[in-house]
């Protein structure tokens, strides 16, 4: 891949786990150790061409290694998740259930949480409180906030046109898997490659938000409504529900 969009590291880590032991102690530490040395000799470097300066002092000293502290810790992440990105791509060749998806045209389902999701951020420009019935006040820009601890993964609904007709799925993403400042709302605007593994299945209509929390009145189910469902129930509605592992734009 050329850019990397999305990539859920723990699912990865969990999938290399299971596989072949993944990223294993010693290697964390082999690369911890490789970084603190090459940020420490340019420390010593930085300092030895500001020690002619007459404020060069403790407090300066202090502050260069604090920003070396940073730095040295956002490398060594930096480095164990390409690690763990060029490892996941090569081993997931050899499952067959691990599947690579491409010229998927994604799009939220009308009412569903994801495609709320996709404008609350903006809502934190308006009021706070609005009363949408009487006695009855939301709290609209905490409603981002709300979706975020509630749900953690948004499903979006991806469609690809063949010569055999239209293929559906929905995807699953990660919320907190987005990379380089991707949201949701970008899937929609890019032909991306995904690289996915089926959890389940569903129908578009469960999707709904009102659904999704059973929101609506039960109802009574006679004997005979019970086997007329039962018998005309259609499983071609239900489409695969597969979870994003990586998704970017490929070579």
């Amino acid at each position: 891949m050329t850019k990397v969009v999305y990539f859920d590291e723990l699912s990865a880590m969990d999938y290399l786990t299971i596989i072949d032991g993944g990223l294993t102690d010693t290697e964390v530490e082999e690369l911890e150790e490789k970084n603190k040395g090459l940020a420490n000799r340019n420390e010593a470097s930085i300092k030895a061409k500001l020690s002619f300066l007459p404020f060069f002092g403790a407090g300066i000293e202090s502050s260069v290694n604090a920003n070396f502290e940073k730095s040295n810790s956002k490398l060594i992440k930096t480095t164990i998740s390409n690690t763990l990105l060029s490892d996941f791509l090569e081993r997931r060749k050899d499952n067959n259930k691990i599947k690579q998806l491409k010229n998927f045209k994604l799009s939220a389902y009308p009412n569903s949480i994801a495609y709320f999701k996709m404008f609350t951020p903006y809502l934190k420009m308006f009021p706070e409180n609005m009363e949408i019935e009487e006695g009855l006040v939301l709290n609209i820009s905490q409603m981002d906030e709300a979706f975020e601890s509630g749900k953690g993964y948004y499903e979006m609904v991806a469609k690809k046109t063949t010569k055999k007709g239209i293929i559906k799925k929905i995807l699953r993403f990660n919320i907190a898997s987005f990379r380089n400042n991707y949201g949701i709302s970008d899937l929609t605007k890019m032909d991306l490659t995904y690289i996915a593994t089926k959890v389940g299945q569903t129908s578009e209509e469960m999707l709904d938000i009102i659904k999704e929390f059973n929101f609506e009145s039960p109802q009574t189910i006679t004997s005979k409504d019970q086997l007329t469902d039962e018998t005309n129930f259609d499983d071609k509605k239900k489409l695969d529900v597969l979870d994003v592992i990586l998704a970017g734009i490929n070579i």
